[in-house]
């Protein structure tokens, strides 16, 4: 440990390890590069953005049976929204980093340089990356920059420093390849992890979190739109990019100012059974609806509503409302251990494929953790089986796997006192999500399989019974398939 005093401002900088090469003054935040015995002063570093994480520098916890503690961070910031990445020092003075993306958490530590990864630019959400006899799948790839940092740091960084990464995933596992010094990228491996698993002490409490998040000159809970004024409410830090529901400007409000990324434009007005702001109580926590968008299947009319939901506790969670009901939706930490054509397993339950098709966004209201815009489209596929639906997301930078758990409309009426006027069954706002093209393709191998069954018994009668036989075959086959071509199938 070394205890300096910086050059700017006199205040003592402490060095907890060898391999911290920067620190970053919390008087002057001046950025202090040590050099043998003494610092030099190399620019000042901005402001780390306050946002709703619970963990802060001097946090510890347990990581594989040793004991670490949180001593810097670096925020990085790209073009739909920023991370944390905090620098760690173990017991046995080894490093490691603690990823915190929207409550999503992963350690991962240096496993040198990975000679045989692909280039970066040849990375696409789904390759696949094998390494220590485990094979990876691409999850996230980011080009981002430095915003802000603290404490101690084993580089050099800040305005304008990049870096290109690409996350990699298998089941719990969590890989990361860092392209950020050039085209031999360093590897650095770990899992995804819970904070409560870490047994992680000094973590900022609620009260904590409330009083300094979103901080920054320039910030408020209750934003006026720039486009035309309407109050929008918000939680500063944690939902950082905002649509006006009343005429769609989008606003950044991450730097510490408001930013416009988009003028207002027209839009419709929207009807949705639950509203911006609306309380609920699910499974003993508080939630609040911050945001919500409206999606249709592409190419198709079907449409549903997503509500985006925040617990100070919990994080985040997801309600999807279509006419076949209400899904929760949980983001996973950990992935499928195994992904085929037609199944994927997760913790030992397997999973059957069952539709791919095309979302788009069409309107958005509220307050999100990362950029959303009417236009955006994703790929999914949908797997069932008992648990409930297994549903991955796939768009050009990413990849997420969500679980679907279907909930009564009476269970959603609870949790936010409407009343019963949600288990009376009020007309939904919108139609099924998964219908249309969807339902067609999801019947195409059980008319397959009649079909064959059809002609193993019928074909040899036929060559007996004559052309009366063939003409009654080729009518049943023709209402067979009759649903798979016109889209006739409904739900029961």
């Amino acid at each position: 440990m070394f205890k300096l005093a910086c050059p700017s401002c006199g205040a003592e900088v402490t060095f907890r390890s060898a391999t911290s090469a920067i620190a970053v003054c919390e008087y002057c935040r001046s950025t202090l590069l040590r050099e043998a015995d003494a610092v030099r002063d190399v620019g000042k570093m901005a402001v780390a953005l306050e946002d709703y994480s619970p963990i802060r520098i001097t946090t510890s916890g347990m990581y594989a049976g040793k004991a670490f503690g949180v001593v810097g961070r670096i925020q990085l910031r790209y073009e739909a929204g920023f991370w944390n990445e905090w620098y760690l020092l173990f017991d046995d003075g080894t490093p490691g980093w603690l990823s915190d993306a929207s409550g999503q958490f992963a350690i991962t530590v240096d496993s040198g340089l990975a000679d045989d990864a692909p280039p970066f630019g040849q990375i696409v959400p789904g390759g696949a990356y094998t390494w220590d006899g485990q094979t990876y799948t691409a999850s996230d790839l980011r080009t981002a920059r430095c915003t802000g940092g603290e404490g101690e740091l084993p580089f050099r960084v800040g305005a304008g420093w990049e870096a290109k990464v690409a996350d990699y995933r298998q089941a719990h596992r969590f890989l990361t390849l860092d392209y950020s010094d050039g085209p031999k990228p360093r590897r650095y491996a770990g899992k995804a992890v819970q904070l409560a698993d870490l047994k992680c002490q000094l973590l900022r409490d609620v009260d904590d979190i409330n009083r300094s998040a979103g901080h920054l000159k320039g910030k408020a809970e209750a934003l006026a739109c720039p486009g035309c004024g309407t109050s929008i409410s918000w939680r500063p830090a944690m939902a950082t990019h905002l649509h006006c529901p009343a005429c769609g400007t989008e606003t950044d409000a991450s730097i510490g100012i408001v930013e416009v990324m988009e003028a207002a434009r027209k839009v419709e007005q929207v009807h949705t059974t639950l509203a911006l702001g609306d309380a609920a109580t699910i499974d003993g926590g508080a939630w609040t609806l911050i945001g919500l968008m409206k999606c249709r299947e592409t190419g198709e009319a079907d449409e549903w509503v997503e509500y985006l939901l925040f617990s100070e506790k919990a994080g985040f969670l997801w309600l999807v409302e279509s006419s076949a009901g209400w899904d929760k939706v949980k983001v996973l930490d950990s992935w499928p251990e195994s992904v085929s054509a037609s199944a994927v397993s997760l913790d030992g339950s397997a999973f059957t494929r069952m539709l791919a098709y095309g979302a788009e966004v069409t309107y958005v209201a509220g307050a999100f953790n990362w950029r959303v815009k009417v236009g955006d489209s994703v790929a999914i596929t949908d797997y069932r089986g008992s648990r409930g639906t297994l549903s991955s997301e796939r768009s050009p930078a990413e990849i997420t796997w969500s679980l679907v758990q279907r909930v009564p409309a009476s269970t959603v009426d609870g949790w936010f006192g409407k009343g019963g006027k949600l288990a009376a069954g009020a007309a939904p706002a919108v139609v099924a999500r998964v219908s249309g093209a969807g339902e067609r393709d999801a019947l195409r191998p059980l008319a397959g399989v009649f079909s064959v069954l059809m002609l193993i018994i019928n074909v040899p009668l036929a060559f007996m019974g004559g052309f009366y036989s063939w003409m009654l075959i080729v009518m049943a086959l023709g209402i067979l398939w009759l649903p798979v071509f016109t889209g006739a199938f409904k739900d029961d």
